[in-house]
């Protein structure tokens, strides 16, 4: 078996832990020393509860690839489609993980399928 899908794989997972990790120290960071007023709009909650989702995703895929891939790339479409955003390079900063999960689970299947056949 070739070392690209366990090198593309500890890639997905390493990505997922540093953006996840990220956007747990900017929450954290928020809430013991808030630069703001809290969230008072749904629209605000709803983000922050996608964003979150999408985060997860990340984590999840780290046993369950395709599963988590899709939580996280569902939320992130979900969450770019609702709020309005100016800068989409964060956007694709988060879909990083997933889609390299996705990528992963796609090369790993259809060798599988193809051994099978």
């Amino acid at each position: 078996m070739s070392v690209f899908p366990t090198v593309l794989r500890w890639l997905a997972r390493l990505s997922a832990l540093l953006i996840a990790g990220g956007y747990v120290y900017l929450v954290a960071g928020e809430m013991l020393a808030p630069h703001s007023a809290p969230p008072t709009k749904l629209i605000e909650w709803t983000g922050i509860a996608l964003l979150t989702a999408t985060c997860l995703g990340m984590l999840l895929a780290w046993r369950w690839e395709l599963p988590g891939a899709m939580l996280s790339l569902g939320s992130l479409i979900a969450f770019s489609l609702l709020i309005k955003m100016g800068h989409h390079t964060v956007l694709f900063v988060f879909a990083l993980p997933g889609t390299l999960f996705l990528v992963d689970w796609l090369i790993r299947n259809v060798s599988l399928m193809s051994h099978k056949s």
